[in-house]
């Protein structure tokens, strides 16, 4: 859920956008027109790497230094896989366009979730995620609504539709997406008039 790093590493981090050596080019300019919309992430150092994931097919976490945990100050990372979780071989730069800009719309938006908590109450947002059921869902909920609020909507609903409704993906992953997150009908009748996603602070 979050990365910490010692001094030395945290001092390299700059607010900037930076992208790991050799990351497939259509993922990454998928992912620059999603992060266009997220301006508020603008000023953060920010990282996207491509690599072998076990568990997941992205991982959005903030980066955080040892001696920031009872400070603000942070960075942020997304984790890309290299293939789709459960699909077999399907390569994540062989999804769709408009299926990866969702996608990242709903990562960009779990890591505006993460502003509302400070570095120490996001490690009580890591346990809380891990062990209820309930808050995954809330917190999964919140970021396709935070998604389709930066004007996404069109996207999050393709990647929900594509991820339903292939039968290469398996069908544990598909009872995954449906236990955990928006569905369709849900997407479609979420507003999405661009109400101002502000930070309130969780301790």
């Amino acid at each position: 859920m979050f990365s910490l790093k010692s001094d030395n590493e945290n001092s390299k981090v700059k607010n900037s956008l930076a992208f790991s050596s050799g990351i497939n080019g259509k993922i990454k300019n998928a992912f620059l027109e999603v992060w266009q919309q997220y301006k508020t992430l603008h000023r953060y150092g920010f990282e996207v790497v491509q690599k072998r994931l076990a568990g997941s097919t992205m991982q959005a976490q903030p980066v955080i230094d040892f001696s920031q945990v009872f400070g603000t100050k942070r960075g942020y990372r997304l984790d890309v896989a290299e293939r789709v979780l459960d699909s077999g071989e399907l390569n994540v730069a062989d999804l769709p366009e408009e299926v990866l800009r969702g996608w990242f719309a709903h990562e960009l938006g779990h890591m505006i979730d993460y502003e509302n908590h400070s570095n120490l109450g996001m490690i009580a947002y890591g346990i809380r995620y891990s062990i209820s059921d309930q808050y995954k869902r809330e917190r999964e909920h919140e970021a396709d609504s935070i998604a389709i609020r930066y004007g996404f909507k069109k996207e999050i609903i393709a990647t929900k539709k594509y991820l339903l409704e292939n039968d290469f993906i398996s069908p544990k992953y598909q009872d995954q997406i449906k236990k955990f997150y928006m569905s369709i009908r849900g997407a479609e009748l979420c507003p999405d008039d661009r109400t101002p996603v502000l930070p309130k602070i969780d301790l």
